[in-house]
């Protein structure tokens, strides 16, 4: 009641202070007058104010956008109950000025009764439909907390909505993450499956973690069939057609399964195996039901399958396809990052040049900065890490030092405790052909780590810090 007053008190101080009358606030607000002065004037608990109208008297007032909203709280619950019309609003307008503190303190008071769960999971969902998916996250985090049945559908929702908001650039956030959401993955309708294990798959492929994303895949395989199946009967038997609301069409999920075993093959070193299921997704034509997306993403799939051939021939140490798997990367613009932090390695492994190959690839290389996102982010730190064990090899100190430099910068972007360590100890060994800026550029670096404590440091050695 005493914040309800201090709304009415300071909105009535501003109408003076601003110069207007009933009637001219009446206009302005575009509220209709005798109703403006029963909400101004007399008994909150029988005049609430509606959050549409206090967002006009804001606007009209030249008031910043949420202001006085921490008093609004409690015209929420003014009357003794919730009341939706008041509640859903405002938290939606919360959500979109982010105001994460006035959102914690409408829900502590809608989960004295956790009836009202149900309201903040479709409020949560409104937010989100938004495009708003970090405003959504309070919400949902209060569902997740409060929710008793553990095989509740919102619950297992509320989960991977927190999952999806949660992925960054930061691996061991994206780790944490996954591990939390795992467990609701098969709790969840089947599009929302299709989706979440896509993204559980290509999280554990950026933290490395072959054995849970190969798991991940094969569950993502199994389930597209199924989806697949069910789809063409639907078809045969003429039964209601229902969509199925992926984010992706349908042949995506069944080749990004073959896509990501493949995967979990090759790098365990099973390259042979590893081709296998490359065949499974380099030819999906026979997918009924492709409409002009679908055609476009079986292209892609046909392209990846031609890309992660040569993959394997490099990998297999097969470089007299060096100069063939250059060309075609050459054509493929969007191919080059991945098929050099590839070419790179396997030519320290094996010991063949790939001089021709940088040059003929510089200008795609000098754009490699333009890819941020976290699976490019780690290609790039494999990618100059790798490149300066080249250059290293060949005796190019300056060439080995800029690469070390760029991959520690990047070890520290996505928090990779373990390459940061190989980049510290590789810039060790070349620290007497530093230059005075390239050891500065170490310092800030070092620095950046130890004030921002983005890193687990303790298995480094003092020496290097």
């Amino acid at each position: 009641m005493e914040q309800a007053i201090v709304i009415r008190s300071e909105i009535r101080k501003c109408m003076q202070e601003e110069g207007f009358t009933l009637g001219g606030f009446s206009k302005a607000t575009e509220i209709r007058g005798s109703y403006l002065s029963l909400l101004l004037n007399h008994d909150p608990h029988k005049y609430p104010l509606p959050m549409r109208h206090f967002d006009s008297m804001i606007q009209a007032l030249d008031k910043p956008e949420g202001w006085l909203y921490e008093c609004y709280v409690d015209e929420c619950f003014i009357t003794g109950k919730t009341d939706r019309r008041r509640v859903e609003p405002f938290l939606l307008r919360c959500a979109e000025l982010g105001k994460t503190e006035c959102i914690e303190r409408v829900l502590s008071r809608l989960i004295e009764n956790l009836n009202q769960l149900s309201l903040v999971f479709e409020i949560a969902e409104k937010v989100h439909a938004a495009g708003n998916q970090q405003g959504a996250v309070p919400l949902y985090e209060c569902v997740a907390e409060h929710e008793k049945h553990q095989h509740s559908e919102t619950l297992a929702i509320s989960q991977y909505r927190l999952f999806r908001a949660a992925l960054g650039q930061d691996l061991q956030k994206n780790r944490d993450a996954a591990t939390r959401f795992l467990q609701f993955r098969n709790r969840l309708p089947v599009h929302f499956q299709l989706d979440g294990l896509l993204q559980l798959a290509n999280t554990y492929y950026t933290l490395s973690d072959w054995k849970r994303m190969g798991e991940c895949a094969d569950e993502l395989i199994v389930l597209a069939k199924v989806v697949y199946q069910e789809q063409n009967q639907r078809k045969t038997s003429k039964r209601e057609k229902t969509s199925l609301n992926t984010e992706r069409h349908l042949v995506v999920y069944y080749g990004q399964g073959f896509l990501l075993k493949a995967t979990e093959y090759e790098k365990q070193g099973f390259y042979e195996d590893s081709r296998k299921y490359i065949d499974g997704y380099s030819d999906l034509s026979w997918f009924k039901g492709l409409d002009i997306i679908g055609i476009e993403e079986m292209n892609k799939f046909k392209m990846f399958a031609v890309a992660n051939s040569y993959m394997l021939d490099m990998l297999m140490g097969h470089n007299h396809k060096l100069t063939e798997y250059t060309h075609y990367l050459a054509s493929h613009p969007r191919e080059v990052l991945f098929g050099l932090a590839i070419i790179v390695g396997t030519a320290n492994k094996y010991g063949f040049s790939i001089d021709k190959t940088l040059e003929e690839l510089s200008e795609e290389i000098s754009k490699f900065n333009e890819y941020d996102d976290i699976i490019a982010l780690g290609r790039r730190l494999h990618f100059h890490y790798h490149l300066s064990l080249y250059y290293l090899d060949k005796g190019l100190s300056d060439q080995c030092i800029q690469n070390t430099l760029q991959s520690l910068n990047l070890s520290v972007t996505i928090n990779n405790s373990s390459m940061f360590a190989q980049g510290v100890a590789l810039f060790e060994l070349c620290r007497e052909q530093a230059t005075e800026g390239q050891l500065n550029c170490y310092k800030k670096i070092l620095e950046e780590v130890r004030v921002h404590e983005r890193l687990n440091l303790c298995h480094l050695s003092n020496k290097f810090l």
